[in-house]
């Protein structure tokens, strides 16, 4: 893939993620991030610039927001873990549409459940039901994909 800063730096994310939900429900020493960690993201947003013509602060952000979808997906869908394909490609899919490589995924639905998702903020409470509605409308999305390829 020609994301690969991406996807080097998903991989330790994901990672790091499952490391850190061990740690909360086992105890132990606290998990630390790779050494690798700044060059890693430096990394990803530099290619994330690169391919969008973007500058860095909403790189960042789209970086940021692609790890965020894939740690979520990690943790809320069962088939993610499961599923080394499935999360594979879910993972691609997630990169190239985020990058502007690829907009038309087959996962665009989901894609655009997250950004809505992503837009709605908890500013009152008439706003909480439209954010955990378009949680489940995102993570809808993501399962009838899976289930597709499945």
């Amino acid at each position: 893939m020609t994301s690969e800063p991406h996807l080097l730096l998903v991989e330790a994310v994901l990672r790091t993620s499952r490391e850190h939900a061990d740690w909360w429900a086992e105890g132990g020493p606290r998990p630390q991030l790779p050494r690798a960690w700044q060059q890693l993201w430096r990394d990803a947003v530099v290619r994330q610039m690169d391919f969008t013509g973007e500058p860095e602060v909403p790189s960042r952000r789209a970086v940021q927001d692609m790890l965020d979808q894939l740690t979520r997906l990690d943790r809320e869908a069962e088939w993610f873990r499961a599923d080394p394909a499935l999360r594979r490609r879910a993972i691609s899919e997630t990169l190239l549409f985020g990058t502007g490589l690829g907009p038309d995924v087959p996962s665009r639905p989901a894609q655009v459940a997250w950004l809505r998702r992503r837009g709605l903020r908890p500013v009152d409470y008439a706003r909480v039901s439209a954010i955990a509605a378009a949680q489940d409308d995102w993570l809808a999305a993501w399962n009838t994909w899976a289930k597709s390829l499945g």
